[in-house]
């Protein structure tokens, strides 16, 4: 059997599953480890051994003759290799063959700094910590993220490499841009703030942009030999309170919305949205305006639906909903766009 029947009869084991030939065929296997220390045991005596192991025997019985003890010393020994070897198949079957594989940061460090040391900065403590970089860029660390960098940029881009979830709020320099290299992708801004989260659970990435133009693709030197790369880019660009899931396994890019859109300039910020009796065409385009995101209407009928109210102080998707629900309609989030639905009106 190859190592990958053996992982697999392995783990039918753990889990119970195995038929009676599979056990013993294991059990050969266990006893060939220390085929001289079995040698020397009897039937009897091995069924001692396994009730001992099993905690049957009385612990009490400490007048052993000595042939007993002479069959335990060596019986310890095959105990204990057995219980090494058994640690190491139930942690490899635990992780799989992904248990060899350290993660990005371990295998292939991206960042170079000809010119300068590199920093190491990992978040220790259980609340964001805030660094700044060389370039006055900032980075905020979440809980247990670690980031490495040069000390100071130098060359025609600026590249750090993260582990976990972290804030960027990068200082704008077009003739250097900044690379963020996280797992098996690069994010490549010239001067933005986004977010970047790895979702353990789902094992994937998340890119989240809050200021400006993010471009995120995947990172082809991070990929093992016996990974299949083929030669199409894979990759999207970002605008404000877009989002990209990036899955690791299939090699998916997946685009979005943020949970909480934000207003994209200052000038919306101080924009006050009260309305009176105001159709929905310009409603929309003027929460367009004010987050970045496309807001389209399933047919024309629902922009001639008209609103009164004040939306000011209220979140995006809250704002829609209490629009939509005035008039009967609804929305959903459609990529990076928002649809209206409705029957609309007269």
């Amino acid at each position: 059997m190859n190592n990958k029947e053996w992982r697999a009869l392995l783990l039918k084991y753990r889990e119970g599953n195995c038929t009676k030939e599979e056990k013993l065929k294991i059990h050969r296997w266990y006893e060939s480890l220390n085929a001289d220390g079995m040698e020397v045991l009897s039937d009897q005596e091995k069924r001692e051994m396994e009730e001992r192991m099993l905690g049957k025997l009385a612990v009490e019985d400490y007048a052993e003759p000595a042939v007993v003890r002479q069959w335990w010393r060596r019986a310890t020994v095959y105990i204990a290799t057995a219980a090494a070897v058994l640690l190491v198949i139930g942690f490899w079957t635990f992780l799989g063959k992904d248990a060899r594989k350290p993660d990005v940061m371990q295998e292939k460090m991206f960042v170079q700094a000809p010119q300068s040391r590199l920093i190491t900065e990992e978040n220790t403590t259980d609340v964001p910590k805030r660094l700044t970089l060389s370039d006055r860029s900032t980075v905020t660390l979440e809980p247990g993220a670690k980031i490495v960098f040069p000390a100071s940029f130098a060359g025609d881009k600026r590249t750090v490499q993260l582990t976990g979830n972290a804030f960027f709020e990068i200082t704008r320099n077009p003739d250097q841009p900044f690379l963020v290299y996280s797992g098996k992708i690069i994010t490549r801004v010239l001067g933005t703030s986004f977010r970047i989260k790895n979702n353990a659970k789902d094992k994937a990435l998340e890119v989240e942009v809050v200021t400006g133009k993010v471009s995120v693709f995947e990172n082809r030197e991070a990929f093992s030999e016996g990974d299949s790369v083929d030669n199409q880019d894979n990759g999207v660009v970002l605008t404000p309170n877009q989002r990209v899931t990036y899955f690791a396994e299939s090699r998916h890019l997946m685009t979005g919305l943020v949970p909480e859109p934000v207003k994209t300039s200052p000038v919306a910020e101080e924009a006050k949205m009260i309305f009176n009796d105001e159709k929905l065409e310009k409603i929309a385009a003027a929460l367009q305006e004010t987050y970045g995101i496309e807001i389209v209407f399933a047919n024309d009928r629902i922009a001639h639906c008209s609103f009164t109210g004040d939306l000011s102080d209220m979140q995006l998707y809250d704002k829609l909903a209490l629009v939509c629900k005035s008039n009967g309609a609804d929305y959903e989030v459609k990529g990076t766009r928002i649809l209206i639905n409705g029957r609309g009106c007269d």
